[in-house]
């Protein structure tokens, strides 16, 4: 039987618990990550992993959302320093993003096509929405700051903006068909086209 801990005890093994899966997820996978492994590696016993999440999926989305927080902060605030949004400047933010994906090693997990599988099944589905959604919290405020700033057009919503964005992220997904070579530079091709479509030039 898992012992009670403190309050303090849970805050401090909880963080653990993220900053293990961090370092597991993102060197083994999900799929190759046992909740012994991640209990070991913080010093409880496995019993006790329950207290603090309801399965290794569970805290494979809590990893997800940190990471997920810390690289958007780091967007935002370079956004931020644009001054008026071009499309030179769109292109290499939104480069960097896809680039993040494609090399972090936690966020790459998440589109390899496994782990998507294995969260689908382990993780319920409001669940799984809840945390698709994210990506349009995220982006969505940026889009409608640069329509009000005229920077990009207001001919669609801003909804599906972010939809046509979300779904540059899907080709990282595919990477291995391509032959070498023509992965990067049919993303660079992709973002110049998008680039060109959104923003609009003074």
């Amino acid at each position: 039987m898992a012992r009670g801990f403190t309050d303090r005890e849970k805050e401090i093994i909880r963080s653990e618990l993220i900053n293990a899966g961090r370092e597991l997820f993102g060197t083994y996978g999900l799929k190759k990550t046992s909740i012994e492994d991640l209990t070991k590696a913080v010093g409880i016993a496995q019993g006790s992993f329950y207290t603090f999440f309801d399965s290794k999926e569970d805290l494979y989305l809590e990893v997800m959302d940190s990471e997920g927080e810390a690289i958007k902060e780091k967007f935002l605030k370079q956004e931020k320093s644009f001054g008026r949004l071009t499309r030179k400047n769109f292109k290499a933010f939104f480069k960097k993003v896809l680039n993040v994906v494609n090399t972090n090693p936690i966020i790459k997990q998440m589109f390899l096509e496994e782990e998507v599988d294995l969260l689908v099944r382990k993780i319920p589905p409001e669940k799984m929405k809840e945390y698709n959604k994210r990506f349009v919290r995220d982006f969505l405020p940026l889009i409608e700051k640069w329509q009000r700033e005229g920077a990009i057009i207001d001919n669609y919503r801003p909804e599906v903006i972010v939809a046509v964005l979300q779904s540059m992220y899907y080709p990282i997904l595919h990477k291995k068909d391509f032959d070498d070579g023509i992965f990067e530079e049919m993303i660079e091709f992709l973002v110049d086209i998008v680039a060109k479509g959104l923003v609009v030039e003074a």
